[in-house]
């Protein structure tokens, strides 16, 4: 059931927009200040969680969602299908296939995600540094590139594994997965 916390917690991130303050209707049935304010200090930590949720997840080589899209389109992550090789009745050519893709997009991540949280740290220490504004701009570009790098990595598994899997497999693993979601 750890792919179900996973897509709760990511659910749980994507709705903290929605409810932020500064981001709720304002008008009929508006919350007092003082509930205001106490909703974004819960939202606050909310967010603090979903950044170390997700930060830990990098770290661990894993996507924290980030193959969602093509999971959902019916292109299998490698880690998943490992998971489900018994229901899916993986061949053993296919188990290996999947453990090799698996691997190579676990080592990548790794080492993407150690490049993101350092090119980070930057981005933050050059804003300690009062670095001018076209400084900051780069910079930020760099650490969004290097997270949409770290995202095809995931992407990129997906589309190898679905190569591996028959369609009935496919099949099997999206009724799976549904269930689990």
């Amino acid at each position: 059931m750890k792919f179900l916390r996973i897509g709760t917690i990511v659910f749980g991130c994507m709705t903290l927009a929605v409810t932020t303050p500064g981001n709720t209707f304002e008008g009929v049935g508006a919350a007092p200040p003082q509930a205001q304010s106490q909703h974004a200090a819960s939202s606050m930590q909310h967010h603090h969680s979903c950044l170390d949720e997700e930060s830990a997840s990098i770290e661990r080589g894993e996507g924290f969602g980030m193959g969602m899209t093509a999971d959902r389109a019916g292109y299998p992550g490698p880690r998943h299908v490992l998971d489900m090789a018994a229901d899916l009745k993986l061949s053993s050519e296919q188990h290996a296939a999947m453990e090799k893709i698996f691997a190579a997009m676990h080592d990548k991540a790794i080492a993407r995600g150690k490049e993101l949280f350092e090119s980070e740290a930057r981005l933050e220490q050059m804003f300690r540094d009062g670095r001018p504004e076209a400084d900051l701009r780069e910079q930020a570009f760099r650490v969004d590139s290097i997270h949409a790098e770290l995202r095809w990595i995931h992407l990129s598994a997906h589309l190898a594994a679905q190569k591996i899997l028959t369609p009935e497999q496919i099949a099997q693993y999206t009724r799976l997965r549904h269930e689990q979601m």
